[in-house]
């Protein structure tokens, strides 16, 4: 059989972000932090990925999520995971690194990455001095301006602008509720609720909202499909869980093998079919077949 040409092994067709926020079903995110959870991410059927900043920080910089990260960075392992083209790929760009004009030059260099949409928040990041461990939050003025600026910066460009804000945690829903109804008037595309605990915050804040919502790290109480898809929900995101597991796994192999362990003995071994599709070996071999021989 001949070699596949490179038109031949792009990636299979898949809907965009777009077409999936304007549908009537709410999809399970996957978290993604490099390309290789991206590859696993499409190869499991998941049309969309998130990259939050947390796992960015993590995968980037091996720190917590304190935004230590800098935008550059960010953009950076988000246009690792696209030149894949494996996930419709949602990036956490979090407060957008500073003022408004910050978050158009970060709006704008994600956009160049490739990534499906961009999350902007109204906290107040990174934590000032003396802040204690409340999430502070912009004015909801400032707010409205940051989420201005991204539409601005997106331009006609195909990448979609979320708006997201913190509020329900440290000022509960009826606040979260009043913040993404101000957001939801800018022009962006979608509206992202995290950390919700009980199903009564969810309608509080939800109730008023026209745009497509995304819920991120919320309670399993909440999770119903059928549920979410009628209240306006697209995109449902249980946590970066996905990475703390793999660091564990990778924590307790290295352990055993210091500790005298044979490779062979290792638990949880990748399997050859694994290992293919974390590093698309397939897709190599023909192209090495194609162009070197």
């Amino acid at each position: 059989m001949p070699a596949k040409t490179p038109a031949e092994l792009a990636p299979t067709e898949r809907r965009s972000l777009r077409e999936i926020l304007a549908g009537h079903e709410c999809l399970i995110a996957s978290s993604v932090f490099d390309p290789i959870s991206a590859r696993f991410a499409k190869a499991l059927g998941s049309e969309v990925g998130v990259m939050g900043g947390s796992v960015a920080s993590h995968t980037v910089l091996g720190a917590p999520d304190i935004v230590l990260l800098t935008a550059s960075e960010l953009v950076e392992q988000a246009r690792r995971i696209c030149r894949l083209d494996a996930v419709n790929l949602i990036v956490d760009a979090d407060h957008g690194y500073g003022n408004a004009l910050n978050v158009m030059r970060t709006v704008q260099e994600l956009q160049a990455a490739g990534v499906a949409a961009t999350c902007v928040e109204d906290s107040v990041l990174p934590r000032e001095f003396g802040a204690g461990d409340a999430q502070g939050l912009t004015s909801i003025e400032e707010g409205v301006k940051k989420m201005k600026a991204a539409v601005l910066a997106r331009g006609p460009g195909p990448m979609l602008v979320v708006a997201r804000t913190n509020a329900n945690v440290s000022e509960g829903p009826r606040e979260a509720a009043r913040r993404l109804l101000a957001y939801q008037e800018t022009g962006v595309d979608a509206l992202f609720v995290p950390y919700l605990k009980k199903r009564e915050e969810f309608e509080i804040i939800t109730q008023d909202l026209r745009l497509p919502i995304m819920v991120a790290g919320s309670d399993a109480s909440i999770f119903n499909l059928t549920d979410l898809a009628s209240h306006g929900v697209r995109v449902w995101l249980w946590g970066h869980q996905p990475f703390g597991v793999a660091a564990q796994a990778l924590f307790e192999a290295m352990k055993a093998v210091q500790e005298g362990a044979l490779p062979t003995e290792l638990a949880r071994k990748p399997t050859v079919q694994t290992m293919n599709l974390a590093t698309d070996a397939d897709c190599y071999d023909q192209l090495t077949q194609h162009y070197l021989k």
